[in-house]
């Protein structure tokens, strides 16, 4: 087989045909001289059958080796996507979708303020709810990676030992006052950050001003209904013996000492949650058995600058009733309370004296922490009310003093200034 062209035209091709010894693909190109004319032709040919030899032995092999590629590919595809599902906790993208939605929908409808920061002190979520309460703009994906300290100011809870869970902090975050939680985000045992809750101390004070108005109501009604029960059945008896003239002194004894301790208290404690406070302690005391005293001269027309009714009277409050349980742990002394409350001068002064089991050494440098209790032997939750009160006392720029009584027990003093001084130190309020 020929084709004319390489010596005629000058020209270069490819031609496959059946030759003499089978088929065959040849090549032809014309030689040219230094004047451009065609001198000669080279021609090369193979047999199409050692072209496809040649093919296989060049394919097998590179078949083999993609073959081969593509397993080791596959194997390490899977072991990838087995990583990632491993980091994305097993879930599909669109389980992981769902779950991110959710997220923004939870952190969207939660009332309390939610700030997740990672180890660094960087912001990577923010809710609604926070913004709104550090008086921050909107939209909240403007503060994600900003650092902390930037956006929230004193920013040491949220980068002090964030590994260390707090519950019920009291906090001041951009001169909010808060009560904080903080939970540490951990992957296994690497630390990915923490997540702090809050929620406004005006709030929890008003729910916490209902809630203690409510308690000392049932816990008077509670009182006076175990005296009238006591005083209804010696009434019923001395009515069964005919003894008349005792039942008309008892009715009227009765009577006046709930009147004058009525009227002594509303006309030397001015705030009428304080008054009613101790209208209920004094029952109490009665019906534990213990006794009372609210020491002569005793007197409250005006409250230390920073504290409310609701918070003078925790302060109060829990001061008698560690008196209480303190009196009813021994069998010593003579079950007797004693308050003095004065506002005379420039400090209001709150007295407990009880003739209790005392405080031990070992706990006085630490009874004022949170959790700290004398009550170790008992369930429950303690260690709270002399932390409220030490919390109290500080922000008011207050002392407390911890001595023992004679013969026994403790005496608690509190000295709280009527008018706060402007000191940005930072104050401790125990001495003992």
């Amino acid at each position: 087989f020929t084709k004319p062209g390489a010596l005629e035209r000058g020209e270069s091709y490819f031609i496959t045909g059946k030759g003499s010894i089978g088929m065959a693909m040849r090549a032809k190109t014309p030689i040219f001289d230094n004047k451009g004319n065609v001198i000669g032709v080279v021609s090369i040919g193979y047999l199409v059958s050692k072209i496809d030899s040649w093919r296989l032995d060049f394919l097998l092999p590179m078949a083999g080796v993609f073959v081969l590629l593509l397993v080791v590919l596959m194997l390490l595809s899977w072991f990838f996507a087995a990583h990632i599902r491993r980091q994305m906790l097993g879930m599909e993208p669109k389980q992981i979708a769902r779950v991110v939605r959710q997220q923004e929908a939870l952190f969207s409808s939660v009332y309390e303020g939610l700030i997740a920061v990672d180890p660094e002190g960087h912001i990577t979520a923010i809710n609604r709810s926070a913004r709104k309460m550090l008086g921050l703009p909107s939209p909240g994906r403007q503060w994600l990676g900003k650092l902390i300290a930037e956006v929230v100011n004193p920013a040491d809870f949220f980068t002090c030992q964030i590994a260390e869970r707090r519950l019920d902090v009291m906090a001041n975050f951009n001169g909010l006052s808060v009560i904080a939680n903080r939970e540490a985000i951990r992957s296994g045992e690497e630390l990915l950050g923490a997540i702090i809750s809050f929620r406004s101390k005006d709030e929890i004070a008003t729910l916490n001003a209902q809630l203690t108005q409510i308690k000392q109501y049932v816990e008077s009604l509670r009182t006076l209904r175990h005296e009238h029960l006591n005083w209804m059945s010696t009434l019923n008896g001395l009515l069964q013996m005919k003894e008349y003239d005792r039942v008309r002194e008892m009715v009227q004894g009765e009577s006046q000492a709930q009147q004058q301790l009525i009227d002594s208290l509303r006309g030397a404690f001015a705030d009428r949650q304080v008054a009613g406070l101790l209208f209920g302690k004094v029952q109490r005391a009665r019906e534990l058995g213990l006794k009372m005293v609210i020491v002569p001269g005793s007197q409250l027309h005006q409250l230390p600058e920073g504290l409310d009714s609701t918070e003078f009277a925790a302060i109060v409050g829990n001061l008698l009733d560690n008196a209480f349980e303190a009196s009813l742990r021994t069998q010593e002394g003579d079950n007797t309370i004693e308050l003095f409350l004065s506002d005379e001068g420039d400090e209001v002064v709150i007295e407990v004296a009880d003739q209790g089991c005392g405080v031990p050494e070992a706990l006085r440098e630490k009874i004022f922490e949170q959790g700290v209790s004398t009550r170790t032997d008992e369930p429950g939750e303690h260690g709270i009310g002399l932390y409220l009160i030490a919390s109290y006392v500080g922000r008011c720029g207050g002392v407390i003093t911890l001595e023992d009584n004679d013969p026994c027990g403790t005496l608690f003093s509190l000295f709280l200034p009527k008018v706060k001084k402007n000191d940005d130190r930072t104050i401790n309020p125990i001495d003992r």
